[in-house]
This record gives structure tokens, sequence and C-alpha cells, in this order.
């Protein structure tokens, strides 16, 4: 049945495909789709891929990552970092106007200005918004812990100097400061409109972007259109952005997103599940030849770390006397998953063996001749089980693996190649936000997680094992809590040369490994597709969608 139902789909897609060539329509329109759906198009709330997607082409920040990662010039034409690290001051455009709306005026518009980005910021410092972002000022803006606990009026740390000179100052130095601004969290937005929109700004948005709002129909399309009053130009003076619109869907099956790309009816798709993958991609990762003439295809690394999470805090009820809470345990489990077969035979190699820590290939920093993981070792995971008491699995009770359905595959080549080690694994899926729910309350053993990067700094990654962080503080949901590890990631945290920071990422990397709180599987690839017609569709390894400079052209 199962063969039956995939040749079928098969014919469906190939028989699509061949219709291609007939799409000429909207050739200024890109159309593309978000798997995941859509929640909010405020930048105070974008916690996922989705939102991050959207609101960077509706709003701007102060700053921002190129092609390469590499920290551009924004709303700021430049700035200065002063006091050894603690002070920053930027320099604004004067020609940067936001996107027409009633609560403007008779003008409909106005120009951004310094008290924008004061209140901006402060916004995603106040409490009653309960913005998602206020991680990235906490801690490290003068004033904005005070303010968010209501025993000020105002985040010291924030000065509007004039028009166009715009002042943070920092409690401490933080080298990695400026990536934060980059984040969705940073985005610029103007005060009538919030305060005109309450609630329904997340609904009816207003920036600086490329592109402007249009309409949402909730579950079903997502309209923005060209921003005629956008200030960036390319090389050559040509205003940016290129297209007339973006158009969005909201198709929730990786199959029908597929077969709508073959039909010409989206210009490009964004990651593939196992059905879709096995039918464009051969086992090497090259694209079937029937493919490969009709579209572009990049598989770049990203900086995404796929690996299995165990709470190894055993003072919990759930862990208390659990074999997990055995280091030998964990490191058996570390020692029986071959990563290498793993990525080429189930994700037909759209990904990189983590033979190194927790911080993915492509960040800074990323030292594999200085971090040794875990190999692939049968005989390694027997000795770690015997020693843990476990002699060959005998006594050692089945473990629950939480995972979702969309990496059935893989947590089944999981489970096949613990049982060869004699460790019995039974599957529980869940959908994510369940699973994130209950991992952040202590409440499960092992479970699949991943980690995309924030901003580009190892210390993204490194914090998820501070002890500072463990819920409801923050994201170390295995509640991993050790003395020299916090030592090492706070002066990592305050240190400015990069040579330095690198040593005592190593440091934390080995403690980590030593101490396996987590399974680390592979570090992902992004896989995009799109038509022909489709250029300079742009991105980075964070996997941002840069679409300013996109085009369509018919071939």
């Amino acid at each position: 049945m199962h063969k039956i139902f995939l040749y079928f789909c098969t014919a469906f897609v190939l028989a699509s495909c061949g219709k291609v060539a007939q799409v000429e329509e909207s050739r200024s329109v890109l159309r593309m789709n978000l798997i995941a759906g859509l929640r909010s198009l405020d930048p105070a709330y974008a916690g996922d891929q989705s939102a991050w997607w959207m609101t960077a082409q509706l709003f701007n920040n102060l700053v921002e990552f190129d092609t390469a990662l590499q920290l551009q010039p924004s709303l700021a034409t430049h700035w200065e970092v002063m006091d050894s690290g603690r002070t920053y001051l930027f320099h604004l455009r004067r020609d940067v106007y936001f996107h027409p709306h009633a609560a403007f005026g008779l003008d409909s518009t106005r120009q951004v200005v310094a008290e924008d980005v004061r209140f901006s910021f402060e916004r995603i410092c106040d409490p009653e918004v309960a913005a998602r972002g206020f991680w990235i000022f906490n801690g490290k803006v003068q004033g904005a812990d005070s303010f968010h606990d209501g025993k000020s009026t105002r985040v010291d740390g924030f000065q509007a100097v004039d028009d166009s000179t715009f002042l943070i100052r920092l409690v401490r130095p933080y080298p990695a400061f400026l990536a934060r601004l980059a984040m969705p969290y940073g985005s610029i937005v103007p005060k009538e409109v919030v305060k005109s929109e309450g609630k329904d700004f997340g609904s009816r948005p207003v920036g600086t972007g490329p592109f402007r709002f249009k309409s949402w129909k909730s579950g079903r399309s997502l309209v923005l259109l060209r921003n005629h009053r956008y200030w960036e130009k390319d090389a050559s003076g040509r205003q940016l952005p290129y297209l007339d619109a973006v158009q969005i869907r909201f198709i929730t099956e990786r199959l029908t997103e597929f077969v709508e790309l073959c039909q010409g009816r989206l210009d490009f798709v964004n990651g593939m599940d196992k059905t879709t993958r096995d039918e464009f991609f051969l086992l090497d990762g090259s694209v079937r030849p029937r493919y490969s003439e009709q579209f572009i295809v990049r598989m770049e690394p990203t900086l995404n770390t796929e690996f299995l999470a165990i709470l190894v805090d055993t003072t919990l009820p759930v862990a208390r006397n659990h074999p997990l809470g055995l280091k030998k345990v964990r490191a058996a489990i570390n020692y029986a998953i071959n990563r290498d077969e793993l990525v080429q035979h189930v994700l037909n190699g759209q990904g990189t063996p983590a033979y190194a820590g927790i911080v993915p290939q492509g960040m800074p920093g990323f030292q594999p001749s200085r971090v040794h993981g875990f190999t692939f070792s049968p005989e390694k995971a027997a000795q770690n089980l015997k020693e843990a008491g476990y002699p060959g699995g005998k006594g050692l009770p089945p473990l629950i693996l939480k995972s979702n359905p969309a990496y059935q595959a893989v947590m089944e080549y999981i489970q096949k190649s613990l049982e060869r080690v004699g460790i019995q694994v039974k599957i529980d899926n869940m959908d994510s936000p369940t699973l994130r729910e209950q991992a952040g309350k202590g409440e499960l053993n092992l479970w699949r997680a991943s980690w995309m990067a924030d901003y580009p700094d190892a210390e993204n990654y490194l914090g998820l094992f501070h002890s500072g962080n463990i819920p409801p503080q923050g994201a170390n949901r295995t509640r991993f809590s050790n003395s020299e590890y916090d030592r090492l990631f706070e002066l990592h945290a305050s240190t400015l040369e990069d040579s330095l920071r690198f040593n005592l990422q190593v440091k934390m990397e080995n403690i980590l490994l030593e101490e396996a709180p987590v399974v680390l599987l592979y570090y992902d690839k992004m896989v995009r597709i799109s038509s022909k017609w489709v250029q300079g569709l742009e991105t980075n390894a964070m996997n941002m969608l840069i679409l300013k400079r996109c085009q369509k052209t018919i071939l």
C-alpha cells in the first residue's frame, strides 16, 4: 500500500512538473509558502523562523547581517564603540520614512528619528508588552532590568541624543551585543501606529522595510507590496526592492507544497521531509536528473545543531533514580549512533555528522580539531553500559524518546541503533509546542531537540547549558549545572578578543562532551529549491530570507 501511494505521488509530481514552463503571469510577484504558519507580524513576538522571515521584509534595524553573516549598516550609517566596549553611539540615516498609515496624519508618513529607536527598544523591555525578545537587553543595558521590574519609568541606557544620534550604555562590555541588535527584536517601529493599532499591530504592521503590508487572511495567504519609498539602492543606483509583491501561502503538507512548486504555483520551497527528499535527491545528496534542469537547488550548512537532550537534574521527580542520570549510560547512547550513516542514508546527505561540539559548523570558533566528540563505537557503548551496571542492556528499562512526527525517520534510525547495543527505546510523538513546554517544566527525560542560532556567536549555543538559564530563566532544558562551565561562560561573555574567546569555547565544549547532557546528531544544512526564473534569492548561514534583491525573469 505504501509503495502504491509513493508511486501515485511520484507520477503526480512528474506530470505536474511538465507544466512549469507554461507559467508566465505574475513574474514580478514572488510566490512562496510558510509551512509552519504565522502567528504575528509584530517583531516583538518574532519567536520562529516564519516570523523572522516576514518581519525582515517589513522592518529595518540599526544593523543587519549580509550573506556572509557580517554586520552591515542599515538604519544606522555608522557607529562608534567607546568606553572599552560599554557605550555605543549610532548615527542614523536621514532619508528613511515609515510605510503609510493614517496615524501619521495628513502626510501619511514621517521620517524615522532617534526617538523611534528609543521607543522601539524600550517597548521590548516593557513588561506589559511581554515581548519574547527582552532577553537581548536583560542584564546587558543599563536600566533595562529596573524598567522591566517597574522600578523606573525609562531605560537609562537608551538615549536619543538628537534626531539622528542614538546612544546605548551597557552594564559591562559585551562583544555579542551588536549581533543581538540585528535580530527581529531590534526592529524599529513607529509609536503612533503601535498606539493606534494596539494589539492589532501584529496583524496590521507598519515599518520601514523593502515591502509593506497589504493583506493577511489567517491560514490562507499574506500579501506584501513593494515599498516605493524604500531608501536602499543597489550598486548601480537602482532602487530596491525589484519585486512588485510577495505572495505567501500557508500550505501545511510538504508533499502538497512540492507539487505546487512543480506546477509553477510556488516559486521556491525551503526544506523537505523524508518523502519529498527521497523523491528529489539521490542517496549521495545529488539532484535527480529529471529535476536538475528545472530548478535551482541550494544546499548549504546552516547554523542549526540537531541533538537528543537529556534531563540531568536528578533532584526532579521524573529523573530521580533514572538510568539517564548515569554519565556512563549517556556515553553509551552517544557511542551507539553512526552519525555518518544517519546523514547519508536517512537525510540524503543534508547534514554534517556532529563529531565536534554543540556549536555548529559555520559558526566563528568552530574547532573540530580541538573539540573531539563521540565517534561510532559499539564496543565502547557496550563497555560503558557494563560499567554503568547494565551489561548488554540487562536491567535497563526502555527509554521513552519524545519527538514529533516530522523527525520519525531519524528517530527510528536512532531506535534501531540503540537496540543493537541492548538499549530499548520507545518513540512517543507529540506536537512541538507541547514537547518544548514539558521539557521546560522538567517533565521529560529524553527528547529530540535542535537549536538554530539567534545570532552568529557561539555564546548563543553555550548559553543553553549555563545554570543561570535553567527554566523559567532561560532555555537550559537539560538543567545542566557545572560551576567550572559557568565560570568559563561568564568570562567568555565579557571577553573582547576573539582568540581568547575561542580558547574558552573549547574548554566549555569539552566539559559538555565529558558530562554528555546531550547526544549530538548532526549540523543541519538548509535546502532551498527555486524555479529557474527566480534570481537573487539571497540567504546566509542563519537561513535568513533576503528578498530585496530578488527578481523574476522568464527564461
